[in-house]
């Protein structure tokens, strides 16, 4: 058989209904599509006419190529920005150029199922894990005719979505999703003018953040009418006051919403304050255990080193009150020294307290009323009874156990006393805490010192060097 009749037997791929329809030169067919069959090539397919393929090129089109790049290619948008440093690509800022009015999660009564609201690619649903479809609906009635569940247990049942934890989930979500119209205010600021200077944007702001802190449940001990004030005028917590917060953080994704909401706070205000007393309140919780998952460590550490950027934009006052709050605790803080395996988030929050008070008390061109400067002092004395403390039956805790479990020689007990110690004494809370030690308290430290050089401990690791500070 030839080549031609094989060619023949395939058939011809151009549909003959677009022939009979629509042919070519028809006045039925439009000016639209004569120009786009004469302007494009020729697509043709076995069960479609040009036209149908035509349109479906057009909604597709339209689809993915809208006229706001900040909405429809955001990903691509910041990694061009990123990558230029900030500065404008192109024709264009990153930044948007309207703000989104309805919340991302937003749905009628009507609907059965939450969708996300996508400017240019319709609507997506989110996920099930917020609003799940029944699998199978059960009447509560066996075949006997038995209840499985009487109305008492089946009216204290929960909806999945309000479940502690899966809400804390979603809680975590809607932070996030606040946290970026934060981001578009942001950029919205830094590259367009405004006839009141921004005044009303920096508003909006203040607004979702104050918003956030809100579904935080974050509160404020030092408040004139806090219910929290007993009738001394001091501040207590009870086991429920934090309870949402704790939630949330229990979360590595929920420790790393704190770690951006701290870092799009405006330095040294109120709202700083009230969410790092949260954060003091509760350092055991948040960098006491030992983390296991590389993730839930990243996120750690990255939330203690946004503390400490913070702290360094903070004045006396805040300062004073943050370190009350580690005194008030319901449970120590875990006072590790910096660098070890077990973590060291607190110390290096405490560390950049005792350190921003240091500058700020040495800085001449700095002048606080008396009334701050004993406030701070009294903070840092029962801080410092903490820390003595600490130190203190650690030391004793360590000499008791290579004592009891060592039978060798003087020098082996002490070299593994001085490696203890290493691993365990918090010195650089110690140094950064002389400039605020008075007599006594160095004297505390000196003896502490002394007997740990009398066991031979701290040659080389900083023992010594610290008891010369003492002396000095």
């Amino acid at each position: 058989m030839s080549q031609k009749s094989d060619l023949a037997g395939l058939g011809d791929f151009r549909d003959p209904r677009g022939r009979q329809q629509t042919p070519r030169g028809s006045p039925d067919s439009s000016y639209g599509s004569r120009k786009s069959l004469d302007s494009s090539p020729q697509m043709r397919s076995k069960y479609m006419t040009t036209d149908e393929i035509d349109t479906i090129v057009r909604i597709q089109w339209a689809a993915t190529h809208g006229s706001d790049p900040y909405i429809d290619d955001y990903y691509h948008q910041a990694m061009q920005s990123k990558q230029a440093g900030g500065t404008p690509h192109g024709r264009r800022h990153f930044a948007p150029s309207h703000l989104r009015e309805l919340p991302s999660h937003a749905r009628t009564a009507a609907e059965p199922h939450a969708f996300l609201q996508v400017d240019a690619l319709g609507r997506i649903p989110f996920s099930s894990i917020r609003r799940p479809r029944p699998l199978l609906d059960v009447d509560g009635v066996n075949s006997t005719g038995d209840r499985l569940l009487s109305s008492d247990s089946a009216s204290s049942q929960r909806r999945l979505e309000q479940e502690p934890m899966l809400a804390a989930r979603i809680a975590v979500e809607d932070g996030l999703c606040l946290l970026l119209d934060v981001d578009d205010i942001d950029r919205m600021l830094a590259v367009s003018q405004h006839p009141d200077g921004g005044g009303q944007l920096r508003r909006r702001r203040q607004m979702l953040l104050e918003g956030l802190a809100a579904s935080l449940q974050l509160v404020d001990p030092l408040a004139p009418g806090s219910a929290m004030r007993d009738s001394s005028g001091r501040f207590g917590l009870a086991a429920k006051d934090d309870l949402v917060f704790l939630r949330l953080v229990s979360l590595p994704k929920g420790r790393k919403l704190l770690t951006r909401y701290l870092r799009l706070l405006v330095p040294g205000s109120e709202l700083v304050r009230i969410v790092l007393m949260a954060v003091f309140r509760h350092l055991r919780f948040l960098f006491g255990g030992v983390q296991s998952d590389p993730s839930a460590a990243a996120s750690s550490t990255g939330l203690a080193n946004a503390v400490a950027a913070t702290i360094k934009t903070m004045d006396l006052p805040s300062l004073s009150a943050c370190l009350a709050a580690v005194v008030l605790a319901s449970e120590p803080p875990p006072l590790r020294p910096v660098g070890s395996p077990s973590g060291d988030g607190a110390t290096v929050a405490l560390q950049a307290v005792l350190d921003r008070a240091t500058s700020i008390l040495t800085d001449r061109n700095v002048q606080y009323p008396l009334q701050n400067t004993s406030v701070w002092q009294a903070s840092f004395d029962a801080f410092f009874g903490l820390l003595s403390k600490y130190c203190t039956n650690k030391y004793e805790s360590i000499m008791h156990s290579l004592l009891m479990a060592s039978a060798g020689s003087s020098a082996a007990i002490n070299a593994a006393a001085a490696a203890a110690m290493t691993r365990e004494m918090p010195i650089e809370l110690l140094r950064s805490s002389l400039p605020h030690t008075n007599e006594n308290q160095r004297k505390r430290l000196l003896e502490l010192a002394q007997r740990s050089l009398v066991m031979g401990v701290g040659v080389g690791d900083g023992h010594v060097s610290a008891a010369a500070a003492v002396r000095g």
